[in-house]
């Protein structure tokens, strides 16, 4: 196959413009994703415990936002408990302490219509397996 100069040029020029708007598509969802606000907001997201089946024990900010003010409660998922509600608020944050061995989920529900905003989840995690301790039994 030969081509002349022209023939490279665009070829040349044609991926270009297609690489410029794949790169463009790629940086415009990134650059929404920025300005996007995170409605919930859990730091850090992850407790490690010692070992397999204890309490990991975590001081968690809960940072929220919403689109519009009103009146917002935090709460578990699990068993719907309020933890703390703000009123005439669009922002928020909260500590949160976070004691438990299992993965729990934290939601923004909208008090007006019982909406939830958003959900977030505090992951759990160990260091090492529980391992049954065989107890030996010695004379001396």
């Amino acid at each position: 196959m030969c081509f002349n100069g022209r023939g490279l040029l665009k070829i040349a020029g044609s991926i270009v413009v297609v690489s410029n708007l794949l790169i463009g598509t790629a940086f415009s969802a990134e650059r929404d994703e920025k300005h996007s606000i995170k409605a919930l907001k859990l730091v850090p997201n992850k407790c490690v415990a010692l070992r397999k089946g204890r309490k990991c024990f975590a001081n968690i900010k809960v940072e929220w936002s919403a689109s519009k003010k009103g009146s917002y409660c935090l709460r578990r998922l699990s068993d719907k408990l309020q933890i703390n509600c703000w009123q005439g608020a669009r922002l928020g944050n909260f500590k949160y302490i976070f004691a438990s061995s299992e993965d729990e989920q934290l939601e923004l529900v909208s008090v007006d219509n019982q909406q939830t905003i958003a959900v977030s989840t505090i992951k759990v995690s160990w260091v090492h397996n529980s391992k049954k301790r065989r107890t030996r039994w010695r004379v001396f």
